[in-house]
Parts: structure tokens; sequence; C-alpha cells
């Protein structure tokens, strides 16, 4: 129900020059993506989703303990240990560890990064140079491409990789979006061959290690591509016959509804930073998309990122209620019927207010 497989679609890899730790193989590689984890048997939601979803969906919601954020009772909907394209919710990953930085003084609120033409993403940028308070705003709020690669970029894209594979296995963050759209783009045909789907998919199935400095090749040679360039390419390889989910799934960063919302449930309060840089966190994080307009749930904090594209919508947050619950969910939903991103988001109200109607069960005495 409201699924839409991958294509059928199979190739027979070969060994691209330039692609760290390839893999070779003479057998076709399935498309369908694998589970990570194991499949939870949870309750499922009793409201349908709004008339005007499609595609794969997924959805995961779980009340957690105060103290050691285990899980105490959970609401899902599809196989919640398949993975997703992640699309911008990676972002508060990237703010929250920035401001740890900040915290272990290795920058301050208002350490500058220069926007330039290696490192502009796709989209509206900020000009010039910005503080990391401006850009860590930018990133959630306004969802900025460009603020959320330079606050990566400064962190280290390894480090982030590695930071949080180390604390949720089923997360994979390693490009920058300019990376990953450069990649899918197929302009980056130095890492990954001339033919980009069968170059994503090798990267796809490579050993971490080997994935972190492929990630790494594709973050240089995405430097190599201005924005201009890369937004006239992304719209002909969206619009032209060459566009395939696949490349989604391969290249973007990625995790599980289950996995990610047990991540964010740990990162959203920000209990592991000090109190300025918590306070900072939380106001940026509250002023993330996406929340109801008039919330029927008594929350004293929710923090909400959305990420949309081309058939992707996904919305995350962390809600904390007036009497003590921590509620944390992920939605995930690509290969929809809908394509354009603008269209997507026409969604958000009515997929909001089914997470709420969700969250509501769980935060019931």
């Amino acid at each position: 129900m409201f699924e839409a497989l991958l294509p059928g679609l199979l190739l027979t890899a070969q060994l691209v020059a330039g692609l760290t730790g390839s893999v070779t193989a003479s057998a076709p590689i399935s498309l369908t993506p694998a589970p990570c984890g194991p499949a939870p048997s949870i309750a499922a939601p009793t409201l349908p989703l709004p008339a005007a979803v499609s595609g794969r969906v997924r959805f995961y919601a779980a009340r957690y303990d105060p103290q050691t954020s285990a899980p105490l009772g959970a609401v899902a909907l599809g196989r919640v240990n398949e993975v997703q394209p992640l699309a911008s919710t990676f972002k508060p990953l990237v703010v929250h560890g920035m401001l740890a930085d900040v915290d272990a003084g290795r920058f301050t609120l208002s350490s500058t990064f220069a926007t330039t033409a290696a490192n502009r993403s796709i989209e509206r940028y900020p000009a010039g140079k910005n503080s990391l308070l401006t850009l860590a705003k930018r990133a959630i709020v306004l969802s900025d491409n460009t603020a959320a690669d330079l606050l990566m970029l400064a962190y280290g894209p390894q480090r982030l990789a590695r930071s949080v594979q180390a604390q949720s296995p089923c997360t994979s963050v390693l490009l920058t979006t300019k990376a990953w759209w450069t990649a899918q783009a197929g302009l980056a045909a130095g890492v990954l061959g001339p033919d980009t789907l069968a170059g994503a998919q090798r990267y796809a199935q490579q050993g971490f290690e080997d994935r972190v400095q492929t990630a790494r090749q594709l973050i240089a040679a995405s430097a190599q591509v201005e924005a201009p360039t890369l937004e006239r390419a992304l719209d002909s390889y969206f619009h032209g016959p060459t566009y395939t989910q696949a490349l989604e799934l391969a290249l973007q960063n990625t995790s599980t509804v289950n996995a990610y919302a047990d991540l964010l449930a740990r990162t959203l309060p920000g209990n592991d930073l000090q109190p300025a840089t918590r306070r900072v966190f939380r106001q940026i994080m509250a002023d993330g998309c996406c929340r109801p307009k008039q919330p029927t749930l008594k929350a004293t904090y929710w923090a909400a990122k959305a990420g949309s594209g081309w058939r992707i919508l996904n919305l995350v947050g962390y809600v904390e209620t007036a009497d003590g619950r921590r509620l944390a969910y992920a939605y995930f939903n690509d290969q929809s019927n809908t394509t354009d991103a603008e269209l997507m988001e026409l969604q958000i109200p009515s997929v909001v207010k089914w997470i709420e109607a969700n969250l509501q069960t769980l935060a019931s005495p």
C-alpha cells in the first residue's frame, strides 16, 4: 500500500578508474533498497494518509524515555528499516555538529565563512561572508543548501560521516548538497565514470570507509562546477529520459525512518551542548519547517525540519510536551507520482496534520 517499487533496472558493474574501492561483479545488481537493522513489529497508524500522497511512504514515531532516550512506544507505517533519501532533513546534524565545535573552541558563533563559486550550491544562497550563526539559521529556517554546505565543509565532511555512522549505523551523511547534485546531474564522470547510474550503484555498494573516500572525491569534483551550470544540467536531467529514482537512493544521504527518529530523539534536545549553544540550537530548530498552524498537541518545544525534491517529501521532528513526554518522528516519502519540489510541498499541511494525529496517540496518558 502507498508503494511504488523502484524501476526493475538491472546493471552489470564494471570497474571505473577513480572510484576508490570499487566493487566489480559479473552478476546484475538489484536496485531495490536493502533493509538496515531489524524490522520491529509496531502498531500501524489508524488514520489513512492524505489523499494526495503517493509513492513509497515510511513513517515512524515514538515516545522516548527522557533519561535514556529508549523508545517506550511507537507507531509506524511501512517497512521502517528500509533506507530512503534524507533530502534536506540531514541539515540539523550539520548545525548541531558546528555548535558542538563552538563549545569545543574551534569556532565562535561570529566566525565567518565565504561563499565562492566553488562552494555555492543550487538555489538561493548567502552572498559574501556570513557568520556561523547566520548560516545555521539559513540552513534550517530557509533550508539553504549553500549555508548547510559551508558549515559541513567547515566541520569536515569525512569527520561528520564517521560521527553519524558511530551514532546511527543505518544513517549515511557523506555528501554536501552540491556534491550529490553534481553527481546526479552526470557532472562527476571523473569519479563515477561515464555511466553515472553504474558508477553511483558501485559507490552505494562500497564499504563505509571506501564510500567516505569516494564521497571526498565527489565533493572535490563538485567544486569545479559552478552553480548556474549545475542548475541547468539538473533541469535537463530531471525532465529528460535519463532520470531514474535509483540515483537518489545511491547518491543522496540516507537513513531509515526508525533509525533517524531515534537519532533525532538524541540530537534535537541539544542536551550535549553547553547552555548558550543549546539555547541557540533549540531556537533555530523551533523555527524549522513544519508544524501545524493551529496545533492541538500541547508542545513546549517542537523542533522540525522538512526536505523536498523531485518526487520526495520528508518531514522530521522532535517534540516535548507540557507533561514531560518526549516524542520524535520521521516521515519519508519518495518515488511519488508528484514531481517538482514545489508541488510536493503543497502536501505539507495535510501530512503535518496526519503526523500530529499520530503523535497525539503517543502523547496520550
